[in-house]
């Protein structure tokens, strides 16, 4: 097999990374088991609250296996003394502890959260993540990885993909890592086909709508000639639509961009560009078995004008098993005016199995 090669080589040593604090993450401090939720078919839980995201909450009791996932619309009753950062629909972020009773002619009553400074009253509506407010980085940590690997026999051609993502929130910060390695290997082929990405996002909340952002990522693609490509990126983003099931993000900024390509007669393999930054970020999700996210950016070439490079990736992920789903994803790197004679498009097409924490 090719693909040990592939993780240990210097270019892909971020995979690897990020599925040892994948490893680490699953560790955590032991939290109170007191948490009791109710639910309106009268079903009760007492046990351990563990994170509200996509309109699931999820809970653990000491004589459950596994922990469960509840539709947040369904809960009754809910009451916690541990501390959270509960994400509200008009994208403020606050730090305290929650609870959540019925009242007097009312189904639910609001949701209550107690801050170290006031205490806050709001429609359950409005509450679209609950996070455990943990005491390291580490145990703060969610994200998934995913593997597909595919064999034809009939031009001995064997197709390996693996991706990962780890994502951290606080109160006011957000960082998001994402990394694919592709790889193709086809026998009595001069060449194989080797691709790696490697995304990282910043975010910092300036207001409930705006946030300043930090991007930096990685490209390498044979397909299109191209050795290593790093951009470093700055910009203000803008919240457009943020509720528990559907989130979409807008973006524009400023980055710079290293690129490396192959080297060709009568060509430089060697650019650094000033480029323009906008973007659209798109994620929605249907309880327990769908899921789908999108992001495209677009560069508009500030130091050779008429250059326009876009970034796309979508991610469609369907439930098979507990915490397990399947992955089919679609990716475009387009240069409407490659610096080397080379391909213009690298697109693809992956499926692949992944696990989810």
């Amino acid at each position: 097999m090719k693909i040990p090669v592939i993780l240990v080589s210097p270019v892909l040593r971020g995979p690897a990374l990020i599925l040892i604090l994948m490893l680490l993450a699953c560790t955590a401090f032991g939290k109170r088991k007191d948490d009791v939720v109710v639910m309106k078919n009268g079903d009760r839980f007492t046990g351990e609250i563990k994170s509200l995201q996509q309109g699931e909450l999820v809970f653990k009791s000491d004589y459950m296996a596994d922990s469960v996932r509840l539709d947040w619309n369904r809960v009754e009753r809910l009451d916690s003394k541990d501390t959270y950062i509960v994400m509200l629909s008009s994208g403020t972020r606050v730090t305290g502890s929650i609870g959540r009773a019925a009242t007097a002619g009312e189904a639910g009553g609001e949701v209550q959260i107690v801050t170290a400074n006031s205490t806050m009253q709001i429609k359950p509506t409005e509450v679209i993540a609950i996070q455990q407010h943990e005491v390291t980085f580490v145990q703060q940590l969610t994200g998934s990885v995913n593997y597909g690997l595919s064999f034809g026999s009939g031009n001995s051609s064997t197709n390996s993909s693996l991706g990962a993502n780890v994502a951290y929130t606080t109160e006011k910060n957000s960082i998001q890592l994402n990394t694919t390695s592709q790889f193709t290997y086809q026998s009595k082929a001069e060449n194989t086909n080797r691709r790696f990405t490697l995304d990282s996002q910043y975010g910092h909340m300036l207001t409930e709508k705006w946030l300043a952002a930090g991007l930096f990522s990685l490209l390498r693609s044979n397909q299109q000639d191209l050795d290593l490509r790093t951009t470093y990126g700055a910009g203000f983003g803008r919240r457009l639509i943020r509720t528990d099931r559907t989130s979409l993000l807008a973006v524009a900024g400023v980055d710079y961009s290293h690129e490396r390509y192959s080297a060709q007669a009568g060509t430089e393999p060697v650019h650094d560009n000033a480029e323009s930054l906008f973007g659209l970020t798109f994620s929605t999700f249907r309880f327990k078995t769908f899921s789908a996210n999108s992001q495209l950016l677009v560069y508009p070439n500030l130091t050779e004008t008429g250059r326009v490079r876009l970034e796309s990736q979508s991610n469609v992920q369907i439930e098979l098993l507990k915490n397990f789903f399947w992955n089919l994803q679609f990716y475009e790197n387009r240069d409407s005016r490659p610096p080397i004679n080379s391909p213009k498009n690298d697109l693809g097409v992956t499926t692949s199995v992944g696990w989810k924490f």
